[in-house]
């Protein structure tokens, strides 16, 4: 187990012991002090897929990752770095756990969907989620919400 101190961790905050060995990646979720505006993304710490490639293994930026999100790091570096927040919420073992909770984490945190006190700008830097990279016409409806509380129930 190789726990990180806080100087190895670049600009994440975590509040857990981080050991970068034991996990495939992280979901992380940024914080704009004066935008007021949210990011939740996910961040490999090591490079994967083939074996055979020369990067296979090798360590990914992750110390100094701010994000994908054009909007995000637009900001970043309109109002500087020490105006946001970089929380790691969790890692995860597995590839396709991490691609699911990072979808999961933006599906139910509405954030294709909510904005500002403004009623103009996003409440959060995301533009999409998984392949759907459009901001939908309409929300949930009532209905559907009714059913999956009453799967979840049977579950």
């Amino acid at each position: 187990m190789t726990v990180l101190s806080k100087l190895e961790m670049g600009h994440w905050k975590v509040s857990f012991p981080l050991d970068p060995e034991a996990a495939f990646g992280f979901l992380y979720c940024v914080h704009s002090i004066k935008t007021k505006q949210f990011y939740w993304g996910k961040k490999q710490f090591r490079h994967a897929g083939r074996k055979s490639s020369r990067a296979y293994g090798k360590e990914m930026t992750w110390r100094t990752y701010t994000g994908s999100s054009v909007h995000l790091n637009a900001d970043i570096k309109k109002y500087g770095a020490e105006n946001f927040t970089f929380t790691i919420v969790d890692t995860y073992r597995t590839k396709g756990g991490l691609y699911y909770a990072e979808a999961y984490t933006q599906m139910v945190s509405d954030s294709m969907t909510l904005y500002l006190e403004d009623g103009k700008t996003p409440k959060f830097y995301n533009r999409q989620i998984a392949a759907i990279r459009f901001v939908p016409k309409e929300g949930i409806t009532e209905r559907t919400l009714k059913f999956i509380k009453a799967i979840k129930r049977k579950l």
